[in-house]
């Protein structure tokens, strides 16, 4: 339950930690497989456009969703195929918020490439913003701070602010340059609410490309007696253009050494900062995936409050693979996801919806599959010496303790003093004649029913000092329909349903041998 740690010494290891955890997620007191996720919305038949944006606008009493892909946005609102509202675009790389005026509830996004575009629940259109210095165009980040709409000026260290209310108008250049004495540029710009609501005491965070972070204080920028400098703190080199979020009452910076809350990060040295990192327990991957794929496109966080988990997106490939670090909201604990082929996320009227590579836009966390593909769940618990280090074992049998629907099980094996040499299985489906790791016992591939607690006893044979329980699992598509084989539930294709498999634990048997 304490999730995927690869810290901590092997051998010093807790019990609640696990070496390996994919496609299980850890919650406060049990482990659980994740849920699939079923297409909500496409392009069109066949399309491969890559969704790159998902956004929302929330008005006062209804709201929608629209999704970019290549030079057109869509409305996703409804499932099935989205219809083109914006076309003629230059890229689908959008960066959004809402913002509310006396005028109405607008949507207002910008890609740094074409003019900014603002939608008010009926129609879309574009603003037209000027200023010395201003090109509406080159607005590639915006945000709202007191009232007033931030936008990053793409390449450059500055920023443009319009009036308070105004979602048009003349802009006023706010040049933060002096304050980088790294260089690069600005990269975004997040509000920082130091009591968790909107008030007098919220900062203005710019982030710097460099990994420094500039923070004002106060209300109108255009006066020394109303906006003043706080400092300029150096952090890790943020990750990609959506590289912060709210998370609570304070940001989240993805960076080289990992999601980092500004609160506990600015007062620490930058050789410190992996140790205060969010991502503390998964060091090691975190780090690899920002050497190897920081310079994608793709990387973005999400909170998703229902689930209690927050999604940190990584591209592997760029618009074609991604994998993604989760980590339970209420306990810190960490896990990894695979099977969405995810550019961007959002959550949407509570719900969790991901862009995918191939025109179409999934809803999350539902299912029992990942459209037509089975889940395949593979986790490895921490060793234990089973209280004598120094004694050899012969390990017999692990006995899973399950809350599960139907006939569904886990597929269990030993792994022993460390050695990693072999494999993970895979489950068939079918009832092997044997039960060893590679080719252990998996139940008939049939899910659903009424809940119930298993305890089967598999024999495992092992030899050792330290041991380690192996496990996987996979889902089951109970049946392809008709039409689009990829189509989620509510459309055409698989029919997956939601399903019920919780690890509360193991009881591992091992005879004790002598010392050597």
């Amino acid at each position: 339950m304490g999730g995927w740690d690869t810290t901590s010494a092997r051998a010093k290891q807790k019990k609640i930690y696990a070496v390996q955890l994919k496609n299980w997620f850890p919650q406060p007191d049990y482990l659980e497989m994740r849920r699939g996720w079923q297409r909500h919305s496409r392009i069109s038949a066949g399309s491969v456009v890559p969704i790159e944006t998902i956004m929302a606008w929330n008005g006062p009493s209804s709201s929608k969703m629209f999704y970019a892909g290549a030079t057109v946005i869509y409305d996703g609102t409804a499932s099935g195929t989205g219809t083109s509202v914006v076309t003629g675009l230059t890229n689908a790389r959008w960066q959004w918020t809402n913002m509310t005026t006396s005028a109405g509830a607008f949507l207002v996004l910008c890609n740094g490439a074409d003019a900014p575009r603002n939608y008010d629940g009926s129609s879309w259109t574009t603003p037209t913003i000027t200023g010395s210095g201003i090109t509406a165009s080159d607005f590639i980040h915006v945000n709202v701070h007191k009232k007033r709409l931030w936008f990053v000026i793409n390449s450059s260290t500055n920023a443009a602010y319009l009036a308070t209310d105004a979602i048009s108008g003349t802009a006023t250049k706010f040049s933060l340059g002096a304050n980088f004495d790294k260089g690069g540029s600005l990269r975004a710009m997040v509000t920082w609410t130091l009591d968790g609501g909107s008030g007098p005491d919220d900062y203005a965070a710019f982030i710097s490309s460099e990994g420094q972070i500039a923070v004002y204080q106060g209300t109108d920028p255009a006066s020394a007696n109303t906006w003043a400098l706080v400092g300029v703190f150096n952090i890790a080199k943020p990750i990609g253009r959506r590289c912060a979020i709210k998370y609570g009452s304070t940001p989240v910076v993805l960076t080289e050494a990992g999601p980092l809350q500004l609160n506990m990060s600015l007062s620490k040295d930058a050789s410190q900062l992996t140790a205060t990192a969010m991502s503390a327990r998964i060091l090691r991957p975190m780090s690899d995936a920002s050497r190897d794929y920081s310079s994608l496109f793709g990387w973005e966080a999400v909170v998703y409050p229902k689930g209690t988990r927050m999604i940190v997106n990584i591209p592997t490939a760029e618009n074609s693979t991604a994998k993604q670090y989760v980590m339970n909201t209420l306990t810190g604990a960490w896990c990894e996801f695979d099977g969405h082929d995810a550019n961007c996320w959002i959550v949407y009227e509570g719900n969790l919806y991901f862009g995918r590579n191939n025109g179409s836009i999934a809803k999350a966390d539902q299912t029992g599959a990942d459209g037509q593909t089975t889940i395949t769940a593979v986790g490895q618990t921490a060793y234990d010496s089973m209280g004598s280090p120094g004694r050899l074992k012969r390990f017999t049998m692990v006995q899973p303790l399950i809350l599960t629907e139907g006939n569904s099980r886990v597929t269990v094996g030993i792994s022993t003093d460390f050695n990693e040499t072999s494999a993970l299985s895979v489950p068939t489906g079918t009832v092997p004649t044997t039960s060893l790791w590679d080719s252990a016992v998996w139940d008939q591939n049939v899910w659903g029913g009424s809940l119930q607690f298993v305890n089967d006893w598999t024999s495992t044979p092992g030899l050792g000092r330290f041991g380690s329980v192996k496990f996987t699992a996979r889902t089951g598509v109970e049946a392809a329909l008709w039409g689009d084989a990829d189509w989620g539930i509510s459309l055409w294709g698989v029919y997956a349903p939601e399903l019920t498999l919780q690890i509360n634990g193991f009881v591992v048997l091992a005879e004790p041998g002598g010392y050597l």
